[in-house]
């Protein structure tokens, strides 16, 4: 049996024991590893920061005093607390999962600590304001003994748990929403709810900035595999080789900009890393894929810029072209 297989098969198992998470958690910290924060991974997560805040400033310059959400805080809220260093005046971070764990702050905050000592820091954020660094900093000791979520209010975020589709927030309350890689974790039909929920909050003229990971999750360990394989299956079929773990929507990249501009948000951006033809090649794709075009088929990550659509302006069509506005 294929390894992806059997993973799916063990985190299907894990997902109908009591405390799921905790075994789960277990399992990755264990075996996949992936709860370790090594310095290249915290390093990518702050190039990654660097990247949303660039998607930001290209709609809006001025960093000062701006307002985030961001979906799926996980298991280090690395770009919240770089975001802070920017400039950022209130920052919420919402996961449906507790995930946040004593030893996983302290190794975070170390990790900043040192990427201040070596300049990283000043190089690599825009706005990067020392006297904030000093605030985090000063957690570090703290770390081991006091929860994470307490810490971080200190640092102006607020970790939030439960469901994002209902924010208990008023009108106008965010200037930024971002996501790294949790969009194509999330059901349609919730994503929607999301959506209609971040438009709902959204302040005039607010950005969006979300990275998409649309390759099937399993080749990243299992060679045996594509990053388009899950496409071979019908829904059908997927459903029950899905992990409800690392659950994967499947969603490709039209789908995406139908809901953004169905939401009221016009996308403005996309960087795209396509695949190669022929790794989807090697597949029979299902029939709910084959209606789509090659190019979008063959996105298998794509960094997404949108903002809250004026009344009157068009935004990228489904195929990612500009549309016209009204008056054009």
């Amino acid at each position: 049996m294929p390894s992806w297989l059997i993973k799916t098969a063990i985190q299907r198992t894990i997902s109908w024991l009591p405390r799921r998470q905790f075994w789960n958690g277990l399992l990755q910290t264990w075996v996949t590893k992936s709860t370790e924060l090594d310095a290249k991974h915290f390093e990518e997560k702050l190039r990654e920061c660097q990247r949303h805040v660039a998607a930001f400033q290209s709609l809006r310059p001025d960093l000062s005093e701006f307002r985030v959400l961001e979906l799926g805080t996980g298991w280090f809220p690395i770009i919240p607390a770089g975001l802070y260093l920017c400039g950022a005046r209130e920052l919420r971070t919402i996961d449906i999962e507790p995930l946040l764990r004593r030893k996983h702050l302290q190794r975070m905050l170390e990790a900043f600590c040192a990427c201040e000592q070596s300049g990283e820091l000043r190089r690599t954020l825009p706005g990067y304001r020392a006297e904030r660094m000093d605030r985090l900093r000063a957690l570090l000791p703290r770390a081991l003994r006091e929860e994470p979520a307490a810490l971080l209010r200190e640092l102006d975020i607020e970790v939030l748990v439960g469901d994002a589709q209902r924010l208990a927030l008023p009108g106008q309350a965010i200037d930024f929403f971002i996501s790294s890689g949790v969009l194509e974790c999330i059901p349609r039909p919730v994503l929607e709810g999301i959506l209609a929920e971040s438009r709902r909050v959204a302040a005039p003229g607010a950005v969006m900035s979300h990275r998409l990971n649309l390759a099937d999750q399993f080749s990243y360990f299992d060679s045996s595999i594509t990053a388009f394989n899950f496409l071979r299956y019908t829904e059908g079929q997927w459903r029950w080789r899905n992990s409800p773990m690392t659950w994967q929507n499947r969603l490709r990249i039209p789908e995406y900009r139908q809901m953004f501009k169905a939401a009221g948000f016009e996308v403005v951006r996309e960087e795209n890393v396509s695949g190669r033809a022929e790794d989807l090649a090697r597949i029979k794709l299902a029939p709910p894929f084959e209606r789509y075009r090659l190019e979008d088929l063959l996105v298998l990550h794509s960094f997404l810029t949108a903002r809250l659509a004026p009344a009157g302006e068009g935004g990228l069509s489904d195929k990612g072209e500009r549309r016209p506005s009204s008056d054009s």
